[in-house]
């Protein structure tokens, strides 16, 4: 295989021929390739290997511009009014939109069928000031909600989570049992904030 895009033409009758494979290895193995093809646009836009973008990076994107089309028209200006997207990645998902060669991988993965699947309208970024391009943790048990919720509040808010204190984080937001991680962040300098404090930040 030379490109990704390979992967979508394998056939079971082609698996099965290869060692260590038997039929029912290579119809699992083709099912799971099939299956891929309806992978939500970050992790698409993740495999693409754009320079500089990592996992997070490709959330970002994808929660921003919301489908590919518009992504890849999108311009460095365009780019950087994402939170936490700066003029090196802006350059360089643009250097990489405007690539003959990779425009023409995208269009042969539709082809095959693969969708880059548009993010939800409750997905897209609504930056908040004091939220956007921050990083926080989240540790302990909230009151009202749990971890995920507010993990999802505070991205679509345009900050990010991160599992572990450092003196990257900007907040962390505490609840009951905070344990070691409080006691991180405290040493650390870092804002510490429960429930509510959070709340008042996003509604700022």
């Amino acid at each position: 295989m030379r490109e990704a895009a390979d992967l979508y033409t394998l056939r079971v009758e082609d698996l099965a021929k290869l060692d260590r494979f038997g039929e029912k290895s290579a119809k699992n193995l083709v099912a799971a390739i099939e299956k891929s093809k309806e992978r939500p646009m970050r992790r698409a836009l993740f495999a693409l290997g754009i320079h500089h973008v990592g996992e997070s990076t490709a959330r970002d994107l994808s929660a921003a511009f919301g489908d590919l089309d518009r992504l890849l028209a999108a311009s460095e200006t365009e780019l950087c009014a994402v939170p936490g997207i700066g003029a090196v990645v802006a350059q360089s998902v643009v250097a990489h939109f405007r690539d003959a060669k990779t425009l023409a991988h995208i269009q042969r993965l539709r082809d095959l069928g693969v969708k880059f699947a548009p993010e939800a309208a409750s997905t897209v970024i609504v930056a908040k000031a004091g939220v956007a391009g921050k990083t926080f943790v989240i540790t302990g048990t909230l009151p009202s909600m749990s971890r995920p919720d507010a993990q999802k509040l505070i991205e679509g808010a345009g900050g990010k989570v991160s599992g572990s204190v450092s003196a990257k984080t900007d907040y962390l937001v505490a609840g009951a049992e905070a344990g070691s991680k409080l006691t991180k962040a405290q040493s650390l300098g870092v804002a510490i904030l429960d429930e509510a404090g959070l709340l008042a930040l996003l509604e700022a």
